[in-house]
């Protein structure tokens, strides 16, 4: 048994084994994992078909069987469902797996229970909801890894007896409650909510300096990252890019206009929905604008947005019609009185 846990400022140990880790070494190691977890996230579901896609190309396919545990009773966010069914449909249609969604009770544990070559290899059991994979580290979990074989078989009976009794396969499951998402980037790290107040003084401080930068809709790049090249993890996982990062390439005419933020500058943006992150301009000519320390922060409020908007599906590649729909295919970036914060429009308008 080894304990696995969280390292989170001001607690931090750095040499001990995170969830996120144990999970990429034990899955690389195996051939197949059953999976009960209480909630999922949309980005962590797509993080596990872009791995389970990865391997179907490769001569070592792997298995999944995922249990959803609460969101049968307390509801999906559209996102969620949508991420769920792109997943278990992967899953079916490769005849690999199934994504199951728990009716008869709320099912909050979380195990996950690896097999090779048919037999228990290992399984974690603690607080981490699958999407703990990520690795977004902004939660504290401890977890538990357990190698005892008749432990594991057990924990490996009792999946198969919730899933048997308990569950419906969730392409069959038409009892979806739809409930609404929370504020778009609620619990993420370095994001503020503004106040109406501070968002209405920072617009009547603007310069007049403003700069449109289109979103280009190419098929691996910009907003759609999460379909271009994977990357190695040390663990030996390939992992696509998060659904959610994106790094918007700003075109050197743009870039070249006075005014326009110089390289390695980061500055403060307010979002015309009222959220606070910082961003940075980097890259060859100042072509990328990205959110700091994590690209996922601007693509969740990119992406999320159209989301909510019904034009965009988890795991869809964002189109120019998609954003013709939408109503906008610009981002509105407008100089302050503060040269350290800037505001950045993405409201619908006629295009």
């Amino acid at each position: 048994m080894e304990l696995i846990y969280s390292s989170v400022i001001p607690v931090q140990y750095p040499d001990v084994s995170n969830f996120q880790k144990t999970f990429e070494r034990q899955l690389v190691a195996s051939g197949e994992i059953k999976i009960a977890t209480g909630y999922v996230s949309e980005d962590s579901l797509m993080e596990l078909k872009s791995i389970f896609a990865h391997y179907k190309k490769s001569a070592t396919p792997k298995a999944c069987d995922l249990i959803i545990g609460m969101h049968g009773r307390e509801g999906f966010t559209r996102p969620q469902y949508e991420a769920a069914c792109s997943l278990g449909q992967f899953l079916s249609d490769n005849r690999i797996g199934c994504v199951r969604v728990c009716t008869a009770f709320k099912f909050h544990g979380k195990v996950y229970s690896f097999l090779k070559n048919q037999l228990p290899h290992a399984s974690i059991v603690g607080s981490s909801n699958i999407s703990n994979i990520l690795g977004l580290g902004a939660q504290w979990e401890v977890d538990t890894l357990i190698t005892e074989t008749q432990k594991i078989t057990d924990l490996i009976g009792l999946h198969e007896d919730i899933a048997r009794k308990t569950t419906k396969p969730i392409l069959e499951y038409t009892d979806v409650k739809f409930i609404d998402r929370q504020d778009l980037l609620e619990g993420c790290s370095n994001v503020e909510k503004v106040s109406h107040q501070e968002l209405d003084r920072a617009k009547h401080s603007v310069t007049g300096l403003t700069f449109d930068i289109p979103l280009k809709a190419e098929a691996r790049s910009n907003l759609n990252a999460h379909f271009g090249k994977g990357r190695e993890a040390p663990t030996g996982l390939i992992r696509s890019r998060p659904w959610y990062e994106v790094e918007v390439i700003v075109p050197l005419a743009i870039t070249t206009l006075s005014g326009y933020p110089p390289i390695g500058e980061t500055f403060t943006v307010y979002t015309d929905d009222g959220w606070s992150f910082k961003c940075k301009v980097n890259g060859q000519n100042s072509k990328n604008l990205r959110s700091e320390g994590d690209l996922q922060i601007l693509g969740r409020w990119i992406k999320g947005r159209m989301e909510d908007a019904r034009v965009l599906k988890v795991g869809e590649l964002v189109t120019a019609e998609m954003l013709q729909h939408y109503g906008t295919n610009h981002l509105k970036l407008s100089a302050t009185n503060d040269p350290r914060l800037w505001l950045l429009d993405f409201s619908p308008k006629k295009i």
